[in-house]
């Protein structure tokens, strides 16, 4: 092999353009000269020169040389369709900024690109293609999404055919900002194009042929055990604060039959638990479906265990959703449901559309139907306007409702929405008040999962030794109590419901041991020895 000379810090240089040049050069001399691939394959070079540029050297030179022919893609027998195979698109690598619609928009993404051939990976080294799914809600999110897009141009640089897609609410928002900023982007997309991602993908990937050279698989099963599935996009509230409905358009909803068929798909995976999701996703109807009737037909589809839904709006809790929840047992009795404030006074000035009355009422319906649901919330504080007597509203509220959990936002103002002009409190109060929101919240989070040490939940297993409950309650397995059980010796696994003992909580978590009716195996094993020893 000739022996050749490449600059140790070409790729680390912060000239892209230079580290550009030395891998153009090192690609000449490899496809010149007989190297010994073989050897190559072995070898890295600051992850620049790795062993998929090697395949691709060596296929490109079987290809001059006649010894491969070029490969076609549907054309007559014969005739190439292509000039050859983009070796650099195997895997793809996607980070999700924000709330459970970007996670199932980037699982949505993720399929396409599984479709066409491209394979997940969990390494953004070992990809080529880098997807940054984006949050627009708070500008913080914003802010860590446009951080690591800046960074991401010395890993294009450092692999030629690398590609930086940036999607979600902020690439909507702010889409000509990010190509100009940004000039080494190779596709924007907005959250209201989401639905086209198939054929944008189509025009940004480079056809390639398949090489049984190349030691990779497509997967086309994924092992989650709890998938989610979009049953609309968009909103038609406008709340003051939110900048949704800015990024996401209007409400518009799938169909129940396509609903219905990604649901079976998800199953058909190894889901056992659906998540159905809308921005107010109770607020779903086609044709002269309603929400309540999505309900009972996601609970038909064979395989599925259990169904919940994110983000509801009070507005739309009716009677017939309740009475759903109640009497269908795959639907949890478990339910977010975001109230922001407790002061009528700042529910008005956000314009939600209800009172603290009347999601106070709401509660207590739902909890006579459904006495050991739980119940989880958003709240905002330092909303502008907010005065001390407003803020003691909302902590009487948390009191007086005794929130299972819940997620306590500082007021964030974002470009575009009413509430973007009105005066800002100092951020001072803000932090208080939140710090003192917070802490009422985890207190009451603990006490309550405090009464659940030494009862017995239904846990489904979700990875690892890590499950919830029905009620949504993650609880750990442990895994030394697991070895302990003679009569049970494996460990449990994805999709399996156990029963499980709680033994300890904190703030956040349950911990348990596998259980067996009244008794735990360990204890079971113990009695039946005595049995066992007994005459008769």
């Amino acid at each position: 092999m000739h022996d050749f000379t490449l600059h140790a810090d070409a790729a680390a240089v912060d000239d892209p353009d230079l580290a550009e040049a030395s891998l153009d050069r090192l690609k000449q001399v490899l496809f010149q000269h007989d190297a010994d691939f073989s050897r190559l394959e072995r070898v890295q070079i600051d992850r620049v020169f790795d062993r998929k540029l090697v395949h691709a050297i060596k296929y490109n030179r079987q290809v001059m040389s006649g010894d491969r022919p070029l490969p076609h893609q549907g054309g007559p027998k014969g005739v190439p369709t292509t000039a050859g195979p983009d070796i650099e698109n195997m895997k793809f690598y996607v980070r999700t900024y924000g709330c459970q619609m970007n996670v199932a928009d980037s699982n949505e993404m993720g399929r396409h690109l599984k479709a066409k051939g491209l394979v997940e990976t969990q390494d953004p080294d070992d990809a080529s293609i880098f997807l940054v799914n984006t949050c627009t809600v708070r500008q913080h999110a914003e802010d860590r999404a446009f951080s690591e897009i800046g960074r991401l141009k010395r890993w294009k640089a450092k692999q030629p055919g690398r590609k930086v897609v940036v999607t979600g609410c902020a690439a909507e928002r702010t889409k000509e900002y990010l190509e100009d900023r940004f000039p080494f982007l190779d596709l924007v997309v907005g959250a209201k194009s989401i639905e086209s991602f198939e054929q944008l993908a189509e025009r940004l990937l480079d056809r390639r042929a398949t090489d049984e050279d190349l030691d990779y698989s497509v997967s086309t099963i994924d092992q989650k055990v709890a998938a989610f599935v979009t049953i609309m996009r968009g909103c038609n509230y406008s709340c003051a604060y939110c900048i949704v409905p800015y990024v996401r358009g209007r409400e518009s909803y799938h169909s129940m039959d396509q609903i219905l068929g990604e649901v079976r798909d998800r199953v058909s995976e190894g889901a056992r638990e659906i998540t159905l999701l809308g921005q107010t996703v109770n607020s779903y109807r086609h044709g002269e479906n309603r929400f309540a009737d999505l309900l009972r037909a996601a609970a038909d589809v064979d395989g599925v265990q259990r169904i919940r839904f994110i983000s509801p709006h009070p507005y739309y809790m009716t009677d017939r959703v309740i009475e759903t929840m109640a009497m269908v047992p795959q639907v949890c009795e478990s339910l977010h449901l975001p109230v922001q404030s407790g002061s009528n006074a700042m529910l008005k000035r956000m314009m939600r559309n209800y009172t603290r009355e009347h999601y106070v009422a709401l509660v207590e319906k739902m909890r006579r139907a459904m006495p050991d649901m739980t119940l989880s919330t958003d709240i905002i504080v330092g909303f502008p306007g907010e005065t001390e007597e407003d803020f003691r509203q909302t902590l009487s509220l948390v009191e007086e409702l005794q929130f299972d959990w819940g997620f306590i936002f500082k007021y964030s103002a974002r470009e575009g929405t009413p509430a973007a002009q009105m005066d800002s409190l100092p951020q001072t109060i803000i932090e208080e008040r939140h710090q003192q929101c917070l802490e009422l919240v985890d207190r009451i989070a603990l006490e309550k999962r405090l009464k659940l040490v030494g009862t017995t939940q239904d846990v489904l297993i979700e990875e690892g030794s890590v499950g919830r409950t029905h009620t949504n309650y993650k609880v750990y397995v442990r895994r030394e109590a697991q070895a302990r059980q003679v009569a049970a010796p494996r460990n449990v696994v994805p999709g399996e419901q156990v029963r499980v003992l709680i033994t300890n909580a904190q703030r956040a978590t349950l911990e348990g041991e596998i259980h067996n009716g009244n008794v735990t195996f360990e204890n079971f094993w113990e009695e039946d020895s005595r049995v066992r020893t007994c005459s008769d």
